[in-house]
C-alpha cells in the first residue's frame, strides 16, 4: 500500500472512532474574567459629614453603594476613576433600574477637601454622585472596614497622598459585598456588578418569601 492511501486510511479511521481533528483555536470572547471580587463583611460604626449632614453605619442601609476613595486635588486617577464612574452609571440604568444603587466619593483628605467643594467636584461627574469626608480617624475606621488604606503626609513642601484605586459595593444592610477595579471593560463590569446585585436580592427575595410561608397563620 501506498504511503498517500496509507495517510487517507489512517484519517478516516480516526473520523469513525470520533476523532475531531481541531480546525480554529477557541475563541477568546468565550473566556469571561471574573472582574468582581465578592466577599460579604460586616462594618464596625463610623461617623462622617457630607451635604446632607451626617453620614454613617445607618446611611448605608436600604440601599446599595459604590465607594471609592480620593481627594479633589489629585491630578488624574480619581478624575479618570470618576468620569468612568459616570460611564458605569449610564451602563447600570440601561440593565435595570437601579434607583437604589448609589456612588460615594470619600475624601481622605480633609484638612483642604471642604464639604462644599467636595459637593461641587463630584457634581461636574455626575449629578447623581455624593460625597464626604471627616476626622482622619474616622476616615481611618471606614477604610479598614472595606479593607483598604490611605496615608496622607501634608509636608509644607511636599504634599503626598496615596490611596487605593478599588471601588467597593456595599449591600442594604450595610455590610461589604465586592470589589472590584474600574480599569476593566465598562459594558462587561456593569452585567457583572448587575449579577452580583441581582443574585443578592434574588436569594433575599426567596428568603422573605419562607418567612411568609413559615409564618404561623
Amino acid at each position: 500500500m501506498s504511503s498517500r492511501h496509507a495517510l487517507i486510511l489512517t484519517l478516516f479511521t480516526g473520523l469513525g472512532l470520533g476523532l475531531v481533528l481541531p480546525t480554529t483555536p477557541p475563541s477568546q470572547s468565550a473566556i469571561v474574567q471574573n472582574l468582581m471580587q465578592e466577599t460579604e463583611r460586616s462594618l464596625k460604626p463610623f461617623e462622617l459629614q457630607g451635604a446632607g449632614g451626617k453620614f454613617d453605619m445607618q446611611s448605608l442601609q436600604g440601599k446599595w453603594t459604590l465607594i471609592m476613595f480620593g481627594f479633589t486635588h489629585c491630578p488624574d486617577i480619581c478624575p479618570t476613576t470618576l468620569s468612568r464612574l459616570a460611564v458605569l452609571e449610564t451602563h447600570m440604568s440601561r440593565l435595570s433600574n437601579h434607583q437604589t444603587l448609589a456612588y460615594l466619593f470619600v475624601s481622605i483628605d480633609p484638612g483642604r477637601d471642604s464639604i462644599a467643594m467636595l459637593d461641587m467636584y463630584v457634581s461636574q461627574f455626575s449629578p447623581s454622585f455624593f460625597s464626604v469626608t471627616g476626622h482622619p480617624e474616622q476616615l481611618k475606621s471606614l477604610a479598614n472596614n472595606l479593607g483598604t488604606q490611605f496615608q496622607v503626609d501634608p509636608k509644607p513642601d511636599n504634599y503626598q497622598v496615596a490611596h487605593s484605586t478599588l471601588l467597593y459595593l456595599t449591600g442594604p444592610q450595610g455590610k461589604l459585598r465586592a470589589r472590584f477595579n474600574i480599569d476593566h471593560n465598562l459594558i462587561e463590569l456593569a452585567h457583572q456588578l448587575h449579577s452580583v446585585i441581582s443574585r443578592a436580592e434574588s436569594v433575599k427575595g426567596v428568603y422573605v418569601e419562607r418567612r411568609r410561608v413559615d409564618s404561623p397563620r
